[in-house]
């Protein structure tokens, strides 16, 4: 454990050096005649301990029992009484040390010695008072940064499970029809178990992670619809290395999926885009629409948590456009990747 931290940890310590390097400051600041600096040196060694009494008094006694408690008048009369009994005290070691007269009724010097002995008790309250709004702020920023990560995880939670059903259902199916294809549907599922449980719960992939697991998932339902529907996807022929968050991108194209497909869209056909500009991701997913599920793309849990997950990941560097009509579904997702 070096110094400083022996310092943040020990109070004591901390106090010390505070009044060792005012006291410092108090004698270095002399600016006047050098013959009279060892007296001026003696003047701060007797003010200090009437600094150091108002300062704790101030700090730890008045203010957090009485003002803070709105006890107003206490707090008043509690500052008249000790600044007196520090007046005075301070008058009887000039009166014992130097000989000076004991004038306890001089309203003036009064004043002066009050205004004199509360600097440094001033000084500790606005530092212990910035602090604790610091700390409050901390405080405050990590309870929303948790409830963020817990809202991001519930989102995830709902997606995952609503992915991994369709897909199970699908190769259900063809393990009961016996379809030689099943064991290809397996190795294409394999690889997207291990990115939905492991990789996503990451707070960002690489985008080319996330691609990978989308072309898996497009295998897939190749495997299940055959000839009758048609899929393209376009990508550069080099992806830039970009962080994404991990199933954003995928729920998209599982959402074209489970409403572009139905048995009443005689030719379905999906296209998936996805475009590079610098820090620009652009990635647009278009279905046909089954007619019988008019509007439930904008109302179905996918992208009701995908609209929520970009609000809470990227609230200003995103815009989701949707469009469409009755035969087609659009979707075209722009993230501004700091």
């Amino acid at each position: 454990m070096n110094f400083s931290e022996i310092v943040v940890k020990n109070k004591f310590l901390q106090h010390l050096i505070f009044w060792t390097l005012l006291f410092l400051i108090y004698i270095l600041s002399y600016a006047g005649n050098k013959a009279y600096y060892l007296d001026y040196t003696e003047n701060v060694a007797i003010k200090f301990p009437f600094y150091i009494i108002a300062a704790y008094s101030f700090n730890y006694w008045q203010v957090p029992r009485l003002l803070n408690k709105k006890k107003n008048l206490a707090f008043v009369l509690s500052l008249i009484f000790v600044s007196f009994l520090l007046f005075v005290g301070f008058r009887y070691v000039l009166h014992v040390l130097h000989g000076n007269e004991m004038k306890l009724l001089n309203i003036p010097s009064y004043l002066s010695k009050t205004i004199m002995f509360y600097p440094p008790a001033l000084m500790i309250y606005t530092y212990q008072t910035l602090r604790k709004q610091q700390q409050e702020k901390d405080r405050l920023l990590l309870l929303q940064q948790e409830k963020l990560s817990t809202e991001l995880k519930y989102l995830k939670a709902q997606l995952n499970p609503h992915f991994l059903f369709n897909t199970l259902n699908n190769l259900y199916s063809y393990i009961i029809n016996k379809s030689p294809r099943a064991g290809d549907m397996v190795l294409q599922l394999s690889e997207i178990l291990n990115y939905v449980l492991y990789k996503s719960q990451k707070d960002q992939v690489d985008i080319t992670e996330e691609i990978d697991c989308i072309q898996h998932y497009i295998e897939l339902e190749k495997i299940r619809y055959g000839d009758r529907l048609k899929v393209s996807l376009e990508k550069p022929e080099k992806i830039l290395k970009q962080g994404v968050t991990p199933l954003l991108l995928l729920s998209l194209v599982e959402n074209a999926f489970k409403h572009g497909v139905g048995k009443s869209i005689s030719n379905p056909e999906i296209k998936i885009s996805l475009k590079q500009d610098q820090n620009l991701l652009i990635f647009n997913v278009w279905n046909t629409k089954d007619i019988q599920h008019d509007d439930i793309d904008n109302k179905g849990i996918g992208l009701r948590n995908i609209k929520r997950q970009l609000n809470l990941i990227y609230p200003k560097n995103h815009q989701l456009k949707i469009d469409g009509n009755k035969s087609y579904f659009n979707v075209n997702l722009l993230i501004n990747i700091p």
